[in-house]
């Protein structure tokens, strides 16, 4: 009875695969090579630096003097440690330097639409048949593929959840029952329902969460008001931000770097609006509170708000 199972169980399994995915093809394998080193922090590796000595610049600490060590000194005297990597010819980073992972055989897939499997053998890309109403979808479901979607190819988790908890901040803004509703109303609110991106339409045509668990565990933190990854924002950007330069919306209403560490796409700050109304002044309407993989995420600006009598997030 019990093999019978197991049997019944990995046939159920398997339908599900098939009817996800049309195509599954074998994985290239391609050799890499180690073009550059650098050094940066375990806690941000958004920081990349040519020597230790620069990382404790870049994050204004001073580098320890003690011969041989490689740390920077905080406020409390306690070490913030620098990790040596190798820079791949892929753009991957490799940790520790000098180990030789950049030259160890790398899986890849033929382009974005294909998704490389945990194990790294196959890719495999979704049935894009299929039909997506967010209307059909749990608020669960259409979290995580929204989150998915709006995320970089990288699959950070944390960029996933900042983006789930700034969605569903939108929605509460909005006054709105559902994600559902939001989306009704304010179509454009995510490009990625309507643009045909790959990712959100490969968590929406699925049945299963297999290799997609990062985006549901996103959505069920946010939609259980659990860590709010996204620090207060309910907008972000990517790269579109630099690509987009002046034409792109926030340049337009103006932005502010908080952190210069936030500022990932290495833009310039559009000049101060220097506005003035009845109930005050502002130069710019955003500010960033955070960044995570490929995005950043913003609030509306505190002098913004009291001189428009706009509300956060609206």
């Amino acid at each position: 009875m019990l093999r019978f199972l197991r049997c019944t169980i990995c046939s159920i399994l398997a339908m599900s695969y098939i009817s996800v995915y049309a195509e599954i093809i074998s994985a290239i394998m391609t050799t890499n090579t180690k073009i550059d080193c650098a050094y940066t922090l375990n806690s941000n590796r958004s920081i990349m630096e040519k020597t230790w000595q620069g990382v404790c610049d870049a994050i204004g600490l001073p580098p320890t003097d003690v011969p041989g060590g490689m740390w920077c000194m905080n406020p409390s005297g306690n070490p913030v440690y620098v990790q040596g990597g190798d820079i791949c010819a892929d753009g991957s980073f490799e940790i520790p330097m000098d180990f030789g992972w950049c030259e160890a055989p790398v899986a890849s897939c033929p382009n974005l639409s294909w998704t490389l499997s945990e194990d790294k053998k196959n890719c495999s890309r979704p049935d894009f048949s299929c039909i997506i109403n967010p209307d059909e979808v749990s608020e669960e479901k259409l979290l995580a593929a929204i989150a998915y979607g709006e995320s970089s190819a990288m699959d950070n988790y944390e960029e996933m959840a900042a983006i789930a908890y700034a969605t569903l901040r939108r929605r509460d803004a909005a006054k709105m029952p559902s994600l559902q509703a939001l989306i009704k109303k304010y179509p454009s609110f995510s490009f990625v329902i309507s643009d045909g991106n790959s990712r959100y339409r490969k968590l929406m045509c699925s049945d299963t969460e297999i290799n997609l668990e990062k985006a549901y565990d996103a959505a069920r933190n946010a939609l259980n008001q659990g860590i709010d990854y996204a620090n207060g924002g309910c907008f972000w950007d990517g790269y579109d931000l630099k690509t987009s330069g002046p034409h792109h919306y926030k340049y337009r209403h103006g932005f502010h770097f908080t952190h210069d560490q936030h500022n990932i796409f290495d833009v310039t700050e559009p000049p101060p609006r220097n506005i003035t109304t009845k109930k005050g002044r502002y130069d710019y309407e955003y500010e960033s509170v955070v960044t995570y993989g490929k995005t950043i995420f913003w609030k509306l600006n505190n002098n913004f708000l009291k001189a428009t009598g706009n509300k956060q997030c609206q």
